[in-house]
């Protein structure tokens, strides 16, 4: 099994920071945190087609806990900025949720 260090959050917004949702990234995880900034600009530029903003950050992962559940929230922030927490839970199942903090969205890995 590969090493996960980080992850690619992409969010469009077609109103403002209102109407905001998750966009799919390139991949579902990456080996090191420059891969995942070097794929980053690229991705929010192909995304910007459908959407009047986007927002995306890379978040760094523990390699060793990547085998665990976890809960990834975003938010944008007042100072327009993507802000993405990754938190672990107790493994119950292999499941990766994400979505808006008060949406969230599961999806399996």
């Amino acid at each position: 099994m590969e090493h996960i260090a980080a992850i690619m959050m992409l969010v469009g917004c077609t109103q403002g920071n209102v109407e905001c949702k998750e966009l799919p990234a390139p991949a579902v995880g990456f080996e090191t945190a420059e891969e995942c900034h070097d794929l980053l600009q690229p991705s929010v530029n192909d995304a910007r087609g459908g959407y009047k903003i986007v927002y995306g950050k890379c978040a760094a992962i523990d390699p060793a806990l990547y085998i665990e559940d976890a809960t990834i929230t975003w938010d944008i922030t007042s100072a327009n900025e993507l802000d993405v927490q990754v938190t672990f839970d107790e493994p119950v199942a292999p499941v990766l949720v994400a979505g808006k903090r008060d949406q969230q969205n599961v999806l399996s890995n």
